[in-house]
């Protein structure tokens, strides 16, 4: 089931997407159908993985459900990039890409949450209910 309202953690998670995905536009001299599929897949990775850890209600564990979310974005960017970058070929560097942009990703959502509970919005830190 889906619960209601929307949560400053997703804001937090879209913040940081937003600002990522346009400093790497602007910093970035890559053809825009490269930027598209790295912000669709971004945005599958840690926006959606966000929502589905917060909004859900599971008995999975949070960090689970960024795992699972996580290595999924990571997969379609590995499919994507290979249909759209010709000498890139899927699974190539596998052993570096994967682990290593899993724990770029789950930091991202360890920062949001961290984020979101130290903010001045956190009703339960000031005492309030």
């Amino acid at each position: 089931m889906i619960k209601g309202k929307m949560n400053p953690t997703i804001v937090t998670s879209f913040l940081l997407f937003l600002v990522l995905s346009l400093g790497s536009i602007f910093l970035s001299g890559a053809p825009v159908k490269v930027h598209a599929v790295n912000i669709v897949c971004f945005f599958v990775a840690l926006v959606l993985g966000t929502v589905a850890a917060e909004k859900i209600k599971s008995d999975i564990p949070t960090y689970v459900i960024w795992i699972i979310v996580g290595l999924s974005g990571l997969f379609a960017w590995d499919v994507a990039s290979s249909v759209v970058i010709v000498k890139a070929e899927v699974f190539m560097g596998w052993y570096i890409l994967y682990p290593i942009g899993l724990l770029g990703i789950l930091c991202l959502q360890i920062m949001a949450c961290a984020t979101n509970k130290l903010g001045p919005f956190n009703k339960q830190r000031h005492g309030g209910a």
